[in-house]
């Protein structure tokens, strides 16, 4: 029986003891490991592997002091209240976080090791003293200050040893780590028994009354060996799954390290073969490094023919093996096996004897000496091109799976390096094209610009050289300006609203327009607008082609002020010629230059010579009449004085002598009127051939306009031609732009090391589309050449025209200059006529001479002769007035 305020006796189960220490080694080992663990995770792993490995070592820390304190055998009834037994959990739980927590940090300072060994063994101290504080017995517990003290301090000292190992030990690798572990598990688990049962020496049991004598409950021995297995259960199923994923990650990373070699590798071979786009340097330099890279015996690539033989096209071999480069290879392979290869799967051969190869295709592998072969197929836009092969000659080789992969990986390298050496080959043959046009653009004698219609206010973006020729605009000056910067305030406005309404309706457009240039100066031009659109269908751009036509202009305007000058001064002539007709001789053509003004010079003079014969003939007609009053006097003297005849008569034959003389002159200044007249017809015929020359020569323009015409016909055929070089160029643009996406949909299959091979197919897909587009400029150029030919042959036909109807104007003067011919015909006759009346006078006046010498021999016949001389006289007078009457009509402005 047991005195109350009596110090109880305590003993301890060995076995339960001994369990406690073992969950205390399990614990720590697992807390070292859990701390690798912890700081070897990522992210979100790492926070489920903190929090877990807490729970877990707080579980087997609390499980340890239970276990140690259900060993703790008193002669009373004990019992343990279970909601603060639970809560004596939570402080291992803390403190087993916080030690994983700074055990897996990059740096653990002696500030950080200090205060984290203060705060779990603290918490340490809590679980037990609340655990022992869970017992239910009729006893009170005193607890020795020293002893509960130096409990204290063992478990911050533990708990500062503890961190320390398990931050040591965290990341260390090698064969004698688990050692390492164990040793520190042992360590560990005796500063945390050491602190437990140092605690438990610290506590006096006094019985608060009398009891009798009791024996310990079985029960509490089976909750602790229970609890003690679930706690070693937990603690292995926490260290096997860490071993586990260790292992996990530790294959993970040796994947990693693996793939990252490989992919190094792969990345080393692939810019080593794209150092070069020569296609004789990429199949070199690919066999040499995958020869290398594979340390195989020979390395080779094969090319398909039609008929599905092949040559060997590049070739890396080793020393003392045979060379095959250059050797053709026929049918080797059957259906199955191209379709195989079509669809990318790589072959891999260990032993050729194995192969199930034919006897011809296996008597070829012999003959080069191959064992063992690895084949891959080099694709392009899903079309065998050919074989990547590796023999192994010297011995057979068991092909691993990241060589067969690797291999794979580089055959699809050599397909796309091949097929960016033909994109290259293609790409420069559509730059020079390229080039070949902007060198014709910039050749173009026609000013060019193209706008952007998405642009605000349709904005120029591009101008040729022959722009700024022909408007002294820089391009710096033009750029992002409207066109309408070139018009003028004398610029036609329906012309402008008509190349507004063809703008708003997307439609093409051809007007002649007047703009003006950088100094102020006007220029005319025919303007041809076109519309460029995408594949859409959506307009991006409007064509501007500009051509000089202001020569042209200035041409037809002078042509047709010459032609309106021309036919005034001919009006004018005709005008002159009219008055002519009716007989007045003081009229004078105006003198011109040119042709008429010649005509004008030839009419003139025979006007002149004209009027000079007319007063002429006045003159003697005035001198007739004159002398005819006078011999009418002497007749009638004669009649009245008979007699004094004889007297007078010497008077009378000297007065006859004067008018035979006078006669004569008149005879001679008609003679002289003749000449005149016939150098006047003279000149008219010449007159009339200078307009045959004339109309001759406009002829034979007509004829080189006509000349000038057909050229300009087969110019614009010429310019047909420009259209099938746009289909080539269209071609060459459909197939490179089909390449560029089947280049993208192998490097889109290919993965992320092919992401910058992607950005290049689509930069060669949108070149493509770009010379598409540029093909289209070239064609619309095309068709504008041959409707500006059009125009200029239509141009030229209304020159021609223009041309007949001066012909037909120069006829008509001919007829003019005819009439003018026929008139001084005329006037000829007119004047012979009256040279005719004069030889007759001088004939009569000869008579009369010879009838004065008659009456002056006998004056007998004085009254017959003096009838004669009347009679003859008579007939003078009226010849004299009808030779006045007849000139009378010229008007001469001299006397009239």
């Amino acid at each position: 029986m047991l005195q109350a305020d009596v110090a109880i006796s305590s003993t301890y189960n060995p076995f339960l003891v001994a369990l406690s220490i073992v969950i205390a080694v399990f614990a720590s080992y697992t807390a070292i490991d859990l701390a690798g663990q912890i700081t070897l995770a990522k992210a979100k792993a790492k926070l489920a592997w903190l929090i877990g490995g807490a729970v877990v070592m707080g579980i087997g820390i609390w499980s340890m002091h239970f276990v140690g304190m259900l060993a703790l055998s008193l002669p009373i009834s004990m019992g343990y209240d279970a909601l603060t037994v639970l809560l004596s959990v939570l402080p291992a739980i803390v403190a087993s976080g916080g030690a994983l927590f700074l055990a897996s940090r990059p740096v653990l300072s002696t500030q950080q090791l200090l205060s984290g060994g203060v705060l779990m063994g603290i918490g340490i101290v809590s679980m037990h003293y609340i655990g022992m504080a869970a017992m239910r017995m009729e006893a009170a517990i005193q607890y020795n200050a020293v002893q509960f003290m130096l409990s204290v301090a063992i478990a911050i000292g533990g708990s500062i040893l503890a961190l320390w190992i398990a931050f040591q030990l965290r990341l260390q690798t090698g064969k004698t780590l688990r050692r390492r572990k164990i040793y520190s598990a042992f360590v560990m688990a005796i500063a945390i028994s050491g602190m437990h049962y140092t605690g438990m020496a610290a506590a006096c049991f006094k019985a608060t009354k009398v009891t009798n004598v009791a024996t310990m409950q079985v029960s509490l021995a089976k909750l602790a060996i229970s609890i003690g297995v679930s706690t070693i259960i937990i603690l292995s199923f926490t260290l096997l799954t860490s071993f586990v994923e260790r292992r996990m990650v530790s294959q993970t990373l040796l994947l990693k390290q693996g793939e990252a070699q490989r992919s190094q590798l792969l990345m080393d071979i692939t810019l080593l073969i794209r150092q070069s786009l020569k296609l004789e340097d990429v199949l070199n330099t690919a066999v040499c490094e995958i020869q290398k890279a594979l340390n195989a015996d020979r390395v080779i690539i094969y090319r398909f023919n039609a008929d599905w033989g092949g040559t060997i096209i590049a070739e890396s071999v080793g020393k003392g093996w045979i060379k095959t480069l250059g050797r053709t290879v026929f049918t080797l392979f059957g259906k199955d096996d191209i379709q195989m290869y079509k669809d990318g799967q790589v072959q891999a051969v260990n032993n050729i004897y194995q192969g199930n190869f034919s006897d011809s295709y296996q008597q070829i592998l012999e003959g080069f000496q191959i064992k063992s072969i690895l084949v891959a197929p080099i694709l392009s836009e899903h079309r065998l091109l050919g074989l990547l092969c590796a023999h192994e000659c010297s011995e057979f080789r068991n092909w691993q799976r990241l060589e067969i992969d690797l291999f794979g990986q580089l055959a699809i390298q050599v397909s796309l390096a091949l097929e960016q050496a033909n994109l290259l080959h293609e790409l420069n043959t559509a730059q020079e094209v390229l080039r070949v046009r902007d060198r014709a653009i910039a050749a173009a004698r026609n000013a060019i610009v193209i706008t952007d219609p998405r642009q605000e206010d349709n904005p120029i973006i591009f101008c040729n050289p022959a722009f700024e020729a022909l408007t002294g605009y820089s391009p710096q000056e033009v750029l992002g300006r409207n066109c309408r910067f070139l018009q003028g305030y004398d610029t036609n406005p329906q012309t402008i609203e008509q190349i507004r309404n063809a703008l708003r309706q997307e439609q093409e457009c051809h007007v002649v327009i007047k703009n003006y240039r950088k100094n102020g100066t006007p220029f005319w031009c025919e303007l041809s607008i076109s519309p460029a659109r995408d594949v859409t269908g959506q307009v991006i751009n409007y064509i501007g082609v500009q051509s000089d036509i202001t020569s042209r202009k200035q041409a037809e305007e002078e042509l047709r002020r010459s032609k309106e000058f021309l036919q005034h001064q001919l009006m004018e002539l005709i005008d002159d010629v009219k008055e002519v007709a009716k007989g007045d001789l003081r009229v004078r053509a105006q003198m011109t230059t040119g042709e008429i003004g010649i005509v004008a010079n030839f009419f003139n003079t025979i006007i002149e010579s004209l009027q000079q014969l007319v007063l002429q003939v006045k003159q003697a007609a005035i001198q007739v009449n004159v002398s005819l009053g006078d011999n009418s006097d002497a007749i009638r003297h004669l009649a009245d004085e008979a007699l004094q005849q004889a007297e007078e008569i010497s008077c009378t034959l000297e007065l006859v002598n004067q008018m035979n003389f006078s006669i004569q002159e008149v005879a001679n200044n008609a003679f002289q009127a003749v000449q005149v007249a016939r150098t006047s017809a003279n000149t008219a015929l010449s007159a009339g051939e200078a307009m045959d020359y004339t109309a001759s020569s406009i002829f034979n323009l007509q004829k080189t306009i006509t000349e000038t015409a057909k050229r300009i016909k087969r110019f614009g055929e010429s310019s047909q031609e420009i259209s099938k070089v746009v289909t080539l160029i269209n071609e060459i643009a459909l197939q490179t732009n089909i390449l560029a996406i089947n280049a993208g949909l192998e490097a889109t299959r290919a993965g992320e090391q092919c992401q910058g091979f992607i950005v290049v197919a689509h930069e060669v897909g949108r070149l493509a589309i770009q010379s598409a587009e540029a093909t289209q400029e070239i064609e619309q150029i095309a068709e504008n050449i041959q409707l500006e030919t059009q125009a200029v042959i239509q141009t030229i036909e209304q020159g021609t025209t223009q041309v007949v109807e001066s012909a037909e104007l120069v006829k008509d003067v001919k007829q003019s200059m005819e009439m003018i011919v026929k008139v001084s015909r005329q006037i000829d006759e007119l004047v012979e006529s009256i040279s005719q009346t004069t030889v007759s006078q001088a004939e009569t006046s000869q008579a009369v001479a010879v009838f004065m010498k008659e009456i002056a021999k006998a004056s007998v016949g004085t009254a017959d002769s003096s009838g004669v001389v009347s009679t003859s006289l008579q007939q003078t007078v009226e010849v004299a007035q009808q030779l006045q009457a007849s000139v009378s009509l010229f008007q001469t402005g001299v006397g009239s």
